[in-house]
């Protein structure tokens, strides 16, 4: 008597490229191991989706509209510990570090690579092990050594709404407007602006964006 197969690993995809996201959908049933279970192109979105599904691996993008990739990896971290999370971005190993260093992922490729480096990352990852590009050590032994980390520490007590409203803030929307998008008062922004500031040590927004940008949390250049 044959033994049962082994059941399938759950994935789920975020990923806001409509052409790439049903690519990596395909990938992901065409192995015969996977069920992709969920995807979204939302950062905020995508979360709900994780909590909701709570698949064995997510395959995640950073730039993302609304909250960023890493942003998403804050809020699954402590509720799904044991969830197994393989990056997948156009940003480099060295641009991400700053952000990854503290997030726990268990994978990064690059979507430069072939096809057959996510295949073999996703194996990795879906089996308890972690896959990364070279460059990814490099760029950690980099950002760990950098003059920059001590703002980078500083930047680790902002709650999560304070980098949602860093985020935003980076992307020229005013107060008013990112009150409307998160439904909160503009008094409420501002407190929140007064308070992320103090906590980076900056006195403007510019001191904002470069720590944003540093985290790998918003690229100027990848906007319209």
């Amino acid at each position: 008597m044959k033994p049962a197969p082994a059941p399938k690993k759950t994935v789920v995809v975020i990923e806001d490229q409509t052409a790439i996201r049903e690519l990596v959908m395909e990938m992901l049933e065409s192995r015969g191991k996977y069920s992709a279970v969920g995807s979204t192109a939302d950062g905020a979105e995508g979360v709900a989706l994780v909590l909701k599904l709570k698949p064995d691996v997510l395959i995640l993008d950073i730039l993302l509209p609304g909250i960023s990739g890493i942003e998403v990896l804050r809020r699954l971290h402590h509720t799904l510990p044991t969830l197994r999370v393989l990056i997948f971005s156009a940003k480099t190993a060295k641009q991400l570090a700053h952000g990854l260093l503290q997030e726990g992922v268990c994978g990064f490729v690059n979507k430069s690579a072939p096809l057959s480096e996510l295949r073999e990352a996703l194996d990795a990852v879906a089996e308890g092990k972690n896959w990364f590009t070279p460059s990814y050590h490099k760029a950690i032994i980099d950002a760990q050594q950098s003059s920059e980390s001590q703002v980078d520490e500083k930047g680790g007590a902002l709650s999560g709404r304070e980098r949602e409203i860093a985020v935003l803030l980076a992307q020229s929307h005013s107060s008013k407007e990112v009150a409307n998008r998160l439904n909160i008062s503009a008094k409420t922004v501002e407190n929140h602006r007064t308070n992320l500031m103090r906590k980076l040590g900056v006195h403007d927004v510019a001191g904002v964006i470069r720590y944003v940008i540093r985290q790998g949390l918003y690229d100027p250049s990848e906007q319209p």
